[in-house]
């Protein structure tokens, strides 16, 4: 063989074997290669997410993947065979095909046969001034509980201080297509029916049993009214079982519905695509503070609450603001961002409740933050000290600048 031929052959082989390793990988689109009811995914440990700038997540050959479908009577299901068991090992072999037990398949044919069961855990930690516990939400598999996010709530006035959850520069990506899952209560609430408080019938019995009869119909119609506003964002997930998991009542808090559609929906967004941006992971901490207030027939501002309990005593109370405290740990970074929760108030009182100066208005630091101005809420950005300053029940952060 001549050196030129050598040259070329051991050209061709090398390009061969790289061939080999690029197509040995398994490579998932979230979109195409999941199904649904979708299984907990777990990879050494941890949710499995998406670990490519294009939103696939990709393995190596002979990675392993633990597939888990917890709760009662959940079993996996491989192509149309249900299996006897609520845990499995899928190995990946290549492309879009794994091994599971003794069968080879494709990702998509591996499921549960009906959605995985996520639970809240109480932890022996308190906060918000030691009136309310921690509580972890997430998914028990194979004896461990692994964290989706964690909950600040208070039992007595079934109210959810803050939650705290990581986003991640990928969590633009996320499993589309899902059916809207209903929000669960779980055994949190006192055996009140959160599902039976949202109904718009029983937000018009309570209104007008706090602000007077009919009172109620200055403020709701088909377009205005509480809804289940999210804290930890079920855009920020992946996949189907993380999404569905955060539709727990703990992870809520009544909002007027067009800020919910609105400044809200439109923060959520844009904090997305700004830790994509800058490629880096941040801890968000979403919270409400204060409730809510409306003018009753005689003109003076009664709180808000959707439910008295049977001893008469308010509860479930309407926030008077959303936040989110993001605070990037790597750089010390921190901001926050508030919402007031009503499109009810006129300027002085809405000037009169903005409790810091806004830092976001006209600053071209925060111009990837686009508030949606027709919606009638009013929105603005405090930094980190001045914030604590009047929410102080978070817990203490090494902060060293501004996040923007």
């Amino acid at each position: 063989m001549s050196d030129v031929s050598s040259r070329e052959f051991f050209l061709i082989l090398i390009f061969n074997v790289l061939i080999c390793k690029v197509t040995s990988d398994c490579v998932l689109s979230l979109n195409k290669d999941f199904s649904s009811p979708g299984p907990v995914f777990i990879k050494n440990g941890d949710f499995l997410e998406v670990n490519t700038a294009n939103g696939n997540i990709t393995m190596g050959r002979s990675e392993v993947v633990t597939v888990a479908c917890p709760g009662h009577n959940r079993k996996v299901v491989l192509g149309t065979v249900t299996m006897p068991y609520d845990t499995m090992e899928a190995h990946c072999m290549v492309d879009k095909t794994f091994r599971v037990d003794r069968r080879i398949l494709t990702f998509k044919e591996i499921k549960c046969n009906t959605q995985p069961w996520f639970t809240a855990q109480e932890y022996p930690e308190t906060c918000h001034e030691h009136s309310s516990m921690i509580y972890h939400v997430g998914y028990k598999v194979k004896n461990s509980f692994h964290t989706i996010y964690e909950a600040c709530f208070d039992k007595r006035l079934l109210r959810t201080h803050y939650v705290k959850h990581r986003l991640t520069p990928l969590s633009i990506y996320k499993q589309h297509g899902l059916t809207r899952p209903a929000f669960i209560d779980g055994n949190l609430f006192r055996g009140v029916k959160m599902n039976e408080i949202y109904k718009f019938n029983n937000q018009k019995t309570s209104l007008d049993a706090i602000l007077g009869h009919s009172m109620s119909g200055h403020y709701l119609t088909k377009k205005q009214f509480l809804s289940r506003g999210h804290l930890a964002a079920n855009a920020d997930y992946p996949t189907s079982a993380l999404i569905r998991a955060t539709f727990h009542y703990v992870n809520s808090a009544p909002q007027w519905q067009r800020g919910n559609a609105g400044d809200w929906a439109a923060l959520e967004e844009s904090l997305r695509r700004r830790v994509n941006a800058l490629n880096t992971t941040v801890i968000v901490y979403t919270g409400t503070h204060g409730i809510m207030t409306l003018p009753n027939r005689s003109g003076h501002m009664k709180e808000v609450y959707l439910h008295i309990d049977e001893n008469n005593n308010p509860d479930v109370p309407v926030p008077m603001y959303y936040y989110k405290l993001v605070y990037d740990p790597i750089r010390k970074l921190a901001a926050v961002f508030i919402t007031i929760n009503s499109s009810f108030y006129n300027d002085k009182v809405l000037n009169s409740l903005v409790f810091c100066q806004d830092i976001c208005e006209h600053n071209r630091e925060f111009s990837w933050l686009k508030w949606r101005a027709n919606d009638g809420t009013f929105s603005f950005c405090c930094d980190y000290k001045s914030f604590v300053e009047e929410v102080d029940y978070l817990p203490k952060l090494d902060v060293r600048g501004r996040f923007h």
